[in-house]
Parts: C-alpha cells; structure tokens; sequence
C-alpha cells in the first residue's frame, strides 16, 4: 500500500521537468539580455568611437595633411580601440558556445580544461561517439566550473574528471581530494551547473562530506 504508483511517479516527474524547463526558459532570457547588454554598452559603443575618430582622421588628411602628430594620435586610439572590441567579441561568442569544442571535439576541450586547472587534474574519457552539440557544451561547462571550484575553494592537492559513455547515457564524475563541504546554496556555480543539467533530463548527485572527498557524478542523454 505504501508503494508508489507509476501514475504517482510520472506526475512527479512531470512536476520536475516543468519546473526545471521554466528554470532554463527565465535562464536563457536572462543570458539573451547580458549578451545583448554586453554588446549594446560594450562591443557597440566601442565601434561607434572607432568609427568617429577615423571620420575625423579622414578629416584631418583632407584639411591639413601635414598634422601627422594628431592623425597618429587619432589612428593609435582607434587601432587600440578595434583589439578591445574584439577581445569583446570573443568573450561573448565564448559564453555562448565555447569555440574550443566546435575546433578540438569535448575530448580536447576538456583536456585544456584540465591542463589549466590550479590543481594536478587527471582525465580519463572513453570513447563517447557521436555527442549532441547542446551535452557537449553542458559537459564542458559543467567540468570547467566544477573544477573551477575545486581549484579556490576544497584546498585539494589532486582532482579527477572521468568521462564515458553507455548506450545513449553520457556520465562525467569530477573529483578531489579536498576539505569537502560543497554546497549550491554558497554561490559556488553547483546551482548553476544543476540547472543545466536538469534541463536536458539529466541527473546529478554530489557527494562532499565535511573533511573530504567531493565526488559529483552527472549524467545527461545523449542519444541521436
């Protein structure tokens, strides 16, 4: 009598995913609005100087040819001017869809990750097939923040990411050998990395008692 019934579970799940699907929906418009934000009052404006300085510096070459000291002037600000926009860019195409996975595959982006984490990181990752771009990019960033943790909050002296595949179940497990205690409630990004992975079906477990040692096992479906 105390069993629950399928109908039970369903309507339950049901609940989960629409709670997390308004999750992503109210995330993506929040993100929608930074990235049009970002290049409104950042990109944008800093193009709209470069544009006004090289109108006047055409100015200058029609007027008095010879102010060789302002045009320079003119033309170094508006050189300097087009790298931090598109360094702007860049950090904007990053945030949507990290170029690093559409050039070296979830493998090697994960091998960057890994190499440039504060903490020695070993990778193991079996052979995952073909991967949907949308769990590539969760994966990814999923990784990249948990190991981000790891390397300023646990106090670890050695991590792990292990990522595989079976049948149509993509699984990465992150560890450390740190002091434990990683809670989504602290603002460590876990919140965020749920989020996403809930919005895909997926699931995640995090086991970090106080002392040590964290393990996060997260698992998304990636069939085709």
């Amino acid at each position: 009598m105390l069993s629950r019934s399928t109908a039970e579970e369903l309507t339950e799940r049901v609940a989960v995913l629409t709670r997390t699907r308004a999750d992503v929906l109210d995330a993506h418009g929040a993100e929608l609005r930074r990235i049009e934000r970002d290049l409104h009052d950042g990109t944008q404006a800093r193009l709209v100087s470069i544009a006004m300085r090289l109108a006047v510096a055409r100015q200058v070459l029609t007027d008095d040819p010879r102010d060789e000291q302002f045009l320079g002037e003119l033309l170094r600000d508006a050189h300097e001017g087009t790298e931090e926009a598109m360094t702007e860019l860049r950090d904007v195409i990053r945030s949507v869809y990290p170029p690093i996975l559409a050039d070296r595959g979830l493998a090697g982006a994960l091998t960057a990750v890994t190499t440039r984490c504060g903490v020695p990181t070993r990778l193991d990752i079996g052979d995952l097939g073909r991967v949907p771009a949308a769990v590539e990019a969760v994966v990814y960033f999923a990784v990249a923040e948990s190991l981000t943790n790891v390397a300023r909050h646990s106090r670890a002296t050695a991590a792990g990411a292990r990522v595989s595949r079976t049948a149509d179940r993509l699984s990465a497990v992150i560890t450390d050998n740190g002091i434990g205690s990683a809670d989504q409630r602290r603002g460590t990004g876990l919140a965020g990395i749920r989020r996403r992975i809930l919005a895909l079906d997926g699931t995640i477990t995090i086991n970090s008692p106080p002392g040590g040692p964290t393990t996060i096992t997260m698992e998304l479906p990636c069939g085709l």
